[in-house]
């Protein structure tokens, strides 16, 4: 690497951008020879800045700070921390990243209506439980992408996730990691409820930095509001209790119960266990059923991104970006 192309790489690290994001970020056609055109190295900044939410022109003045284009677009829930610079690289990162996923999302001539109750009764035509593929595939349905992030723009991963405005459209980047379907599938639900109940009306990015277990929220109505969404869709109840919170369950009981219950009450049963340990905040039982619930453990990232690598149509977005949406879905590492 040259060292004007590890010097762009250094100013960039110093406004809290990862070198994940950086890299993902890095057109595959740089390279030394490359380095010698002027015309390369402004189309390396342009290319740089459209896909990690820059403005252009701070990139071609060695002499000025990069600047981030959406710093003041987002509304942040749960900080605990994050300084100025880490809330306008996520801003930024998440802004331009969801203009691109709606880029290449096909339009939908369905559109995202009704109540939790209404949306589940959907779901539930034809399916016993509402499951995680059952969310992903109803936002698809209606043109809102989803997406869970495999590259985050700072070296803080802290992101559960996020939901972007973009004109009339929508999209839903998660970060939750999970070897099991229902906390993403809760955290999906939730987004979903940001944008059902009109929270992105004034603010066009609503990030959640919870990344502990999914609690209930104090003093946020929009987050109470998503929150009950979330849980009427999964359960048919804003506040469910559907299985006694006792001493006497251990996490086999707790799983054998969930599997019993779940087909009786339309609830996913590791959407029960889920609700065990949000109405009682004994995750360690809950998060021990879960696991005993399903026969093995496998990421659910690789659902979610299945899914979207199979829907975006990467023809809608220029040639650039493709590799870098590859990158951010984890199809391709960056080199």
């Amino acid at each position: 690497m040259t060292e004007d192309a590890s010097r762009l790489k250094q100013r960039l690290r110093t406004i809290g951008l990862s070198d994940p994001a950086i890299d993902a970020a890095w057109p595959a056609w740089w390279s030394e020879d490359a380095d010698a055109s002027a015309s390369a190295r402004a189309e390396l900044r342009f290319s740089l800045a459209r896909k990690l939410g820059l403005d252009p022109h701070s990139l071609l003045a060695d002499s000025e700070e990069p600047r981030f284009v959406w710093r003041d677009e987002a509304r942040f829930k749960h900080l605990s921390g994050e300084d100025e610079r880490e809330q306008a690289a996520i801003t930024s990162f998440g802004t331009a990243l969801g203009g691109y996923l709606v880029s290449a999302t096909p339009p939908s001539t369905t559109r995202l209506e009704g109540s939790a109750i209404n949306l589940r009764d959907a779901i539930l035509h034809s399916q016993p439980y509402v499951r995680l593929q059952d969310l992903i595939g109803l936002c698809w349905s209606v043109g809102i992408p989803v997406v869970h992030l495999r590259v985050f723009p700072c070296p803080r991963k802290r992101m559960a996730a996020m939901c972007v405005r973009v004109g009339d459209a929508s999209a839903i980047m998660l970060g939750r990691d999970s070897l099991y379907p229902p906390h993403v599938a809760f955290y999906l639900a939730h987004e979903l409820g940001h944008i059902v109940l009109g929270h992105l009306a004034i603010q066009t990015v609503l990030v959640d930095l919870e990344e502990g277990e999914p609690r209930p929220p104090y003093g946020d109505p929009e987050e109470t509001g998503a929150d009950r969404f979330a849980l009427e869709l999964l359960t048919g109840e804003a506040e469910p209790r559907v299985l006694p919170a006792s001493d006497r369950y251990t996490a086999s009981q707790l799983a054998g119960a969930a599997l019993a219950a779940s087909r009786g009450l339309g609830i996913e049963p590791g959407t029960l266990a889920l609700c065990f340990g949000y109405s009682t905040g004994d995750w360690a039982r809950a998060n021990a059923a879960i696991c005993r619930v399903y026969s093995s453990p496998k990421p659910a990232w690789t659902v979610v991104n299945a899914t979207a690598l199979g829907q975006l149509d990467l023809t809608r977005v220029p040639d650039d970006v493709q590799p870098y949406l590859r990158s951010v879905l984890g199809e391709t590492q960056p080199a």
